[in-house]
């Protein structure tokens, strides 16, 4: 097949552009590079990383709560109107237990007859429900005593105030008996007391003695039968006589 000189004349210029290109080696065939071949740039290292989530810690301070202070309020001690360093009456008519210290768990050292005086030490202590007091007989017995009830009390003031004039001068005080002391009879008016060989009722009678007689304390005190003792002595007369009944006083001490 002949091609007329046109379409010659029309692939001329696409044949010279083709020859160009292969003088300039512009159509080299070049190898696509595949990964790990030597074509892939040398020495670069692709890391591969995990994204880490980083929570933010705070210090935490455990406060441990307080609580306001327990006020324990004080309560006051009803006293009865007793107090340190005056006389005081006992009215308990089995007496009162004397013990070694104030509580119910105290030892028992001694006793107190009803009607007896004593002098109050110190006090008060509050144990065991009971309102106590540290007496003092005058003759050698100290230690504590409960006061007893509010609706029954065991224990009263004595001011020691001077009630009456004394037979021969002087003044009858209301205090503790102590040995040496002139005492005088003070039952009720017809009345006597009874002096005994012993310090209890059932002990021989050895003389009866008028209201207004004066007499000496020799020794004492003993607790028998519920009544305080005292030996006594007088005109002719020595013997144990009982200081009251915790209601009516018959020994009361005499001050000039």
């Amino acid at each position: 097949m002949r091609r007329n000189p046109g379409q010659w004349r029309a692939l001329l210029p696409c044949a010279l552009l083709f020859l160009a290109a292969l003088a300039c080696g512009g159509f080299q065939i070049r190898p696509t590079p595949t990964p790990g071949s030597p074509g892939e740039a040398a020495g670069k290292l692709t890391a591969t990383t995990r994204p880490v989530r980083i929570t933010p810690t705070s210090a935490t301070t455990t406060v441990a709560p307080t609580s306001a202070p327990t006020i324990t309020p004080t309560l006051a001690i009803a006293t009865g109107g007793l107090a340190t360093g005056q006389a005081a009456r006992v009215l308990a008519v089995g007496g009162i237990n004397v013990r070694d210290k104030a509580g119910t768990t105290g030892k028992q050292v001694g006793k107190l007859g009803p009607g007896q005086i004593v002098t109050i030490k110190s006090g008060p202590v509050q144990a065991d429900n009971f309102t106590w007091w540290q007496v003092d007989t005058g003759s050698g017995l100290t230690g504590w005593v409960s006061s007893g009830p509010a609706d029954d009390p065991w224990l009263q003031p004595d001011k020691g105030t001077v009630v009456t004039p004394a037979a021969g001068g002087g003044g009858l005080v209301n205090r503790p008996i102590k040995v040496g002391d002139l005492v005088q009879v003070t039952t009720l008016e017809g009345q006597v007391l009874t002096v005994r060989d012993s310090a209890n009722k059932d002990g021989a009678p050895v003389a009866r003695i008028l209201t207004g007689t004066q007499l000496t304390v020799r020794a004492g005190q003993d607790q028998q039968g519920g009544l305080t003792w005292w030996q006594v002595e007088g005109d002719q007369v020595t013997g144990w006589a009982a200081e009251g009944d915790g209601t009516d006083r018959w020994l009361t001490p005499v001050e000039r």
